[in-house]
């Protein structure tokens, strides 16, 4: 029994200098320092500078990490305005307007935190 306690200690002397003093709602630990509702958003598809031609649906997804949920997203670019509201979407490049895109992912936690990512990409 008494190894047990001394395990207690050193595990939350751990979490202390770590700075993980508070639990999220997910069980994982929080850090301590307010950052919890900052957002990190990257788009993981299409790659940026891809050239994207023909009928084959091309897929785009986002990768989100912070914040608080739930989650909205807004996906946008600089030649055909909105493209959706989803996570992760398909759309066939013959269906977009040919040029040069900067495609923009605004994310939205549900505490009003916000960020962004862009890329851009080619239509043919």
């Amino acid at each position: 029994m008494e190894r047990k306690g001394i395990s207690l200690l050193i595990c939350l002397a751990a979490c202390i200098i770590a700075g993980c003093s508070e639990m999220g709602e997910d069980g994982k630990a929080s850090p301590s320092d307010g950052s919890v509702d900052e957002l990190a958003v990257a788009i993981t598809s299409p790659v940026a500078g891809s050239v994207l031609s023909g009928d084959k649906a091309v897929s785009f997804d986002s990768n989100v990490e912070g914040g608080k949920k739930p989650y909205s997203y807004r996906w946008s670019s600089s030649l055909d305005g909105t493209l959706s509201t989803e996570r992760s979407f398909s759309k066939s490049p013959s269906e977009m307007s040919k040029g040069r895109y900067t495609i923009i992912l605004t994310v939205t936690g549900g505490s009003g935190a916000s960020d962004q990512a862009s890329i851009t990409v080619t239509v043919l």
